[in-house]
């Protein structure tokens, strides 16, 4: 009788939620393979040992804390360490970015969120048997529906200076100004006819902008668009890998509510996202 595949599902790391891993363990069940799980915040060691010691063929992580590149990394060294050969396949909350530099490390597939069930059942297949290992599936697309320019904003130290500046440069007054307690922030708008603004944002306590203000002086801080449905954005950017600094809205000026991704996400630019008060309402 030809023997079953053996698949070793492991849940590195800190966080506690392995319904992932569970589905992924159940698709190879029902595809008449054996399944080896450790269980929840197994250590890289502990999962090495256990595929070598089960004698398994394919070793599957699902990792959702972000930290996949230093896991598997590790993985890879305790595997050498105990002389095995074993293809490792990872998945979870996987940037598209990230993919390269894991398969540089060793990894033989990535999945990230939304892929499908047969693809990974498929692929564990073929490293078993060492045959080719099927074209992947076309990642799934992760879009911001933005509307329009909301605004973008300058950090500056001194906010009265600066208005004054770009009061005389362009001839209007400040349209709005506020203090955002939530934000720890003072800010202060242009507005401009086709409805996006300038912003001025000026810490009042917050230290992500006084750090920004010593590494760069008044800059340029971030872009905003407008979006509908802010929560529901966030959900499905952040179940298709996008690195997120918010997972949900939060009070920002002129009574939004806005989040921001990682820069990561953006091409290195910090990017807000803006969900006007009236279509929140």
């Amino acid at each position: 009788m030809e023997s079953r595949i053996r698949v070793l599902v492991g849940k590195p790391g800190l966080d506690g939620h392995d319904r992932g891993a569970r589905v992924i363990a159940a698709a190879l069940r029902d595809a008449g393979m054996e399944v080896v799980y450790t269980g929840l915040r197994a250590s890289v060691p502990a999962i090495a040992a256990a595929a070598v010691q089960e004698d398994v063929d394919v070793i599957g992580l699902s990792i959702l804390s972000g930290a996949h590149e230093s896991i598997c990394q590790r993985l890879v060294e305790e595997l050498k360490l105990r002389q095995a050969v074993i293809p490792i396949v990872v998945g979870g909350i996987i940037p598209a970015a990230d993919t390269e530099a894991l398969k540089a490390l060793g990894v033989a597939a990535v999945f990230g969120p939304e892929s499908p069930l047969a693809a990974v059942v498929e692929t564990v297949r073929a490293l078993a048997s060492g045959g080719p290992l099927p074209e992947p599936a076309p990642a799934p697309r992760a879009h911001v529906p933005a509307t329009r320019l909301d605004h973008t904003a300058i950090c500056v130290r001194d906010m009265a200076a600066s208005i004054a500046l770009i009061e005389d440069i362009l001839g209007q007054k400040v349209a709005h100004r506020e203090s955002v307690a939530t934000q720890k922030v003072d800010a202060a708008f242009f507005d401009f006819p086709n409805g996006a603004s300038l912003e001025l944002v000026s810490p009042a306590g917050n230290a992500g902008l006084e750090k920004f203000l010593e590494k760069r002086g008044d800059a340029l801080h971030h872009l905003a668009l407008r979006v509908k449905d802010l929560d529901d954005v966030l959900q499905r950017l952040e179940a298709r890998g996008v690195p997120l600094i918010d997972k949900t809205g939060r009070p920002g000026a002129r009574g939004h509510r806005v989040a921001f991704l990682h820069p990561k996400a953006f091409g290195g630019t910090l990017l807000e996202l803006v969900e006007a008060q009236e279509e929140h309402q």
